[in-house]
């Protein structure tokens, strides 16, 4: 019997947590079923899922994408077709009644909440990804907390539970730690907290910056590293600025080694107003560096991340933030400790061979029912 051959179709320059899954799943699922990424344009997604030799055709967005799809998918024997975020459950909802294959949305996140970078983008487009989202009969939920979203909005269909997978062998730190600190005028003793998120409303790095600069105030020794780029950028910066912190609070913008900046740091820190992955991919790579996390209690969070594993802190409060960080540096000597205990539960519990079962179980059961 010949694999499954799935199209996943994706914006081409989802570079966040989305675009990173896919990408994890077409690479390690290649004994399971067979992944050509249909990417939306062309970006960084496209760009890295050629890095790694996957498999990756580009859609130009003629007539617009839909004609290209439905013949890609006839002329190439797709078997079934994924759909990964706003833009592509949209155009599915112009496709559902013209694909002669089965399909499914995986939901990477509260798609409520998708567009907060803009007033305009969120009153305009939510609604059309949620009317995409409905067109649906199958979904691949990333959390529990995605799919009890689904399940409140009444979405009909099957769901799928399918919590995100690391492969710890794959990582691989390719600066140290003193090379790191060195780059960037980093003391050997100064205490590190780093955040890895691109810069979008809903990461919440204000707050964060105001709870670092309540405690900056307290103690001289700790520096905040930002990993990451994006439209808040500017805003980012004028922040830090005006804070008096450009000395202490360092930028690094997108980095696609960002695993050495969690492994040259004391503690990771994700202060996100939601998150949809479980867990995010972010700590699921600190927790292979085998450093703890300071975690927004979103989602699912609270089932990886607790008082033996990290520190969970309410998004909204500037006050709780600045607390979990400073029982962070309060607790610096036993944090080595915490990073092991995360890094084992991980291991155990979130392996890429599970990750990618899950969806083969998935596309078999979709592709039976068809």
């Amino acid at each position: 019997m010949s694999k499954i051959k799935v199209l996943q179709v994706i914006s081409g320059n989802d570079n966040g947590g989305g675009g990173n899954h896919l990408l994890n799943l077409a690479y390690y699922s290649k004994d399971k079923f067979h992944c050509v990424i249909g990417a939306l344009g062309k970006g960084a997604l496209y760009d890295n899922g050629k890095k790694l030799g996957l498999d990756v055709v580009q859609f130009n967005g003629k007539s617009p994408y839909k004609g290209e799809i439905l013949e890609y998918v006839k002329k190439n024997n797709i078997d079934i077709v994924n759909f990964h975020g706003a833009k592509a459950f949209f155009i599915h909802y112009f496709l559902r009644n013209k694909l002669n294959v089965p399909s499914v949305a995986t939901i990477h996140s509260d798609y409520r909440r998708d567009f907060l970078n803009s007033r305009f983008k969120h009153m305009f487009f939510t609604p059309l990804s949620i009317k995409g989202l409905k067109s649906f009969k199958n979904y691949i939920c990333v959390s529990k907390y995605i799919k009890s979203l689904v399940e409140k909005d009444n979405f009909q269909g099957e769901k799928f539970l399918i919590n995100n997978g690391i492969d710890y062998s794959s990582i691989k730190i390719s600066e140290s730690k003193g090379e790191i600190r060195s780059q960037y005028n980093i003391g050997r003793d100064d205490f590190v907290y780093v955040n890895v998120a691109r810069m979008h409303p809903i990461k919440n790095h204000f707050y964060l910056i105001e709870a670092f600069n309540k405690l900056k105030k307290e103690i001289g020794n700790i520096k905040l590293v930002l990993v990451g780029d994006g439209e808040l950028e500017d805003k980012v910066k004028e922040k830090i600025k005006a804070l008096g912190l450009d000395n202490d609070i360092i930028l690094t913008g997108f980095k696609k080694n960002s695993i050495d900046f969690v492994a040259a740091s004391n503690v990771s820190i994700l202060t996100s107003f939601s998150e949809g992955g479980s867990p995010p991919l972010v700590v699921l790579e600190s927790a292979a560096a085998k450093k703890p996390f300071i975690c927004s209690r979103v989602g699912d969070i609270e089932e990886t991340i607790n008082k033996d594993r990290g520190f969970l802190v309410n998004p909204y409060s500037v006050e709780d933030i600045y607390s979990k960080m400073k029982e962070a540096y309060d607790k610096r000597k036993q944090l080595n400790e915490v990073g092991c205990n995360l890094h084992n539960f991980v291991e155990e519990q979130y392996s890429m061979d599970s990750f990618c079962n899950g969806y083969y179980k998935a596309y078999t059961k979709i592709l039976q029912g068809k």
